[in-house]
């Protein structure tokens, strides 16, 4: 994603973002995760329209903080 977003033209304002959805209750996630697919969908979402005016990669996590790369 780092290398996608270095080819975009200069002055690009496209939003691009890596997601890190926490620990969900899933069978790959397990019966331990702390949320559920329910829980955390609304934020994910929540995360990706805010992004929406904010252009240039970012890897955030469900609450719209940045992950350390």
């Amino acid at each position: 994603m780092r290398g996608y977003a270095a080819r975009q033209p200069e002055g690009t304002a496209r939003a691009l973002v890596l997601m890190a959805p926490g620990w969900i209750k899933t069978d790959i996630g397990g019966p331990d995760a702390p949320f559920t697919i329910d829980d955390n969908i609304p934020k994910v979402v929540d995360v990706l329209l805010a992004k929406r005016d904010r252009p240039g990669l970012e890897f955030l996590d469900y609450s719209g903080d940045t992950v350390p790369w």
